[in-house]
This record gives structure tokens, C-alpha cells and sequence, in this order.
């Protein structure tokens, strides 16, 4: 099955490539902002308390667009006639409640924000369960002193057109310290290597955009999604 995914993407993986690019991504940011898992609502009969600024409506919002966009576009359909609007809390409430149980290992109160063409990417990472992924140079010293769960940060620009998709990462912090973005593309490239992906996400190329989008423009808590027709 291709890979779609409701604003920007990664890469061509599973459904979730957005997703994991976004919460990979050092700590979890990156390509932007989805590629939604609509298997992962299906058969949840108990649900948790959302946390404070989350919702499960919120949640449901993102699963149930994402569903109806396959479903136009598995029926030859364009994905939507109208731009969509998906909001940080929207986001937010998706990645940290449909998708809890596939947040990485080590990562915890992951937090995206999107401001005017970028996007920032929050939260708390163990770093004993990643330091084996940091390759030698510069940062990773640093980082060898450091231990247990530490705040972590991603800053980047998004720019796309055309139906492909790019983040120029601007800043990285782990525990106050930055890191040179090649040292990020580095540790996120060995810490996603798998048989369909032996070479790992490259968070430095660009890539292109889900179900058939167009462009993706971010504003202040916002992003919205054009569609080709």
C-alpha cells in the first residue's frame, strides 16, 4: 500500500512515515506533520484520561480525515476539494493518544508546534536508550556525560511546492547543549535503519508530500493542505 499521509510527509515507507518522522526526528520532529495510522483507533474499547491540552475528539478529528481522504482517493477521487485545516492540538492529540503505544522507546511528552513556515518539536528523551545511536564527532562528547531523561528541542524551517516537501533544521538542543544539524540527520539515519530502510530516514532531503497534497503552508498553530484537483 502507498504511503499517504494528511499534511507533509517523509518518506516512502508504512503508513506511519510521517509520523515517524516526526517523532524520530531527534526526539521526534521532523518532515512535518502526519501519515496517519488509521489502524490504530480500530478496536481501542478502554481509553485513558487525555491529558491536560489534548482530546480524544481532537484525536478522532485527525483518524476520520485521514480514513475519508484514503477512501476518495482509493475511488479515484481527488483527496479533498476543499484546503484542510489541522491545528497543533489536533496533532498533538493524535501522535500522544491513538499513537501512544507507538511513540519510540525513551521519548515521552512529545510536544509539536508549528509557527509561520516552521515547525518545533518538544520533549523528554532517555538518553541511555539512544547514546549507542550517537556517532562520533562533534556533540557527542557532550552527550557522553549526560544520562537518564533530558528536555530536547527541534527547530526548522518548512518550505514546499509542487508536491514535495523540505526541513531545514535550524537548531537542535539535548539538555541546553546544541547539536549541527548533520550530527541530528546522523543519529536519526542510524536510529532508523530497518530491512525496508537500511539507510534510515534523511531528515536533510526533501521528500514528497502525502495523499496527493500539493502544498503544505504552516501558520501560527495551524497547518493547512492544498490538494491537486
Amino acid at each position: 500500500m502507498t504511503c499517504r499521509r494528511l499534511v507533509s510527509s517523509q518518506d516512502p515507507l508504512d503508513c506511519r512515515c510521517c509520523y515517524d518522522r516526526l517523532v524520530i526526528l531527534p526526539l521526534g520532529l521532523a518532515a512535518l506533520l502526519l501519515a496517519p495510522d488509521a489502524a490504530a483507533l480500530k478496536g481501542v474499547s478502554v481509553r485513558p484520561p487525555a491529558p491536560a491540552g489534548l482530546s480524544w475528539e481532537d484525536a478522532d478529528w485527525v483518524a476520520e480525515t485521514v480514513a475519508r481522504i484514503e477512501r476518495r482517493l482509493e475511488a479515484g477521487k481527488p483527496a479533498s476539494r476543499q484546503t484542510i485545516v489541522v491545528t497543533e492540538r489536533q496533532l498533538n492529540s493524535w501522535v500522544n493518544l491513538s499513537l501512544a503505544a507507538k511513540i519510540p522507546p525513551g521519548l515521552s511528552g512529545f510536544e509539536l508546534g508549528l509557527q509561520k513556515d516552521r515547525v518545533v518539536a518538544r520533549g523528554m528523551l532517555d538518553l541511555d536508550r539512544v547514546k549507542s545511536k550517537v556517532p562520533p564527532g562533534a556533540g557527542a562528547g557532550l552527550l557522553a556525560l549526560l544520562s537518564g531523561a533530558v528536555p530536547v528541542e527541534l527547530r526548522g524551517r518548512f518550505s514546499s511546492a509542487e508536491g514535495s516537501g523540505k526541513v531545514e533544521v535550524e537548531e537542535a538542543l539535548v539538555a541546553g547543549i546544541s547539536l549541527p544539524p548533520a550530527l541530528v540527520a546522523q543519529i536519526v539515519s542510524q536510529s532508523t535503519r530497518s530491512a525496508k530502510r537500511p539507510q534510515g530516514f534523511d531528515i536533510l532531503s526533501p521528500f514528497a508530500l502525502p495523499f496527493t497534497a500539493r502544498r503544505v503552508r504552516l501558520e501560527p498553530g495551524r497547518a493547512l493542505v492544498d490538494f491537486y484537483q
